[in-house]
């Protein structure tokens, strides 16, 4: 029998933050919602080797990969936190588009 894992997907947007105005950032402006490392781009030939069909914007694209962690760093602040970053390559991908699965599941 397979073993099976659960993967758990986590919410990677920004916590209500403010900007060096000392407005709150809008969590619905995407420009801000999200991390700049966490962007993917994929041009016409990534979108051919994952045999991907053209999504429109908004549609949800699920993403299966394996990185390889290039870096690891800590570093001390001078409040005396502790900081760690991990750096990743993407090394292998894979999609799925959500919106077509669902509609496939739906036909069913």
């Amino acid at each position: 029998m397979a073993a099976y894992h659960t993967i758990h997907m986590h919410d990677m947007s920004h916590s209500p933050k403010e900007d060096k105005e000392g407005e709150p950032i809008s969590l619905h402006d995407t420009t801000s919602k999200y991390p700049y490392g966490l962007c993917i781009s994929l041009d016409d030939d990534q979108l051919t080797k994952l045999d991907m069909e053209k999504p429109s914007a908004g549609d949800m694209i699920h993403i299966f990969g394996m990185a390889k962690v290039t870096s690891v760093s800590e570093r001390e602040d001078t409040d005396g936190k502790s900081c760690c970053r991990v750096e990743l390559q993407i090394t292998h991908l894979g999609l799925e588009n959500e919106d077509e699965e669902e509609g496939e599941m739906e036909d069913d």
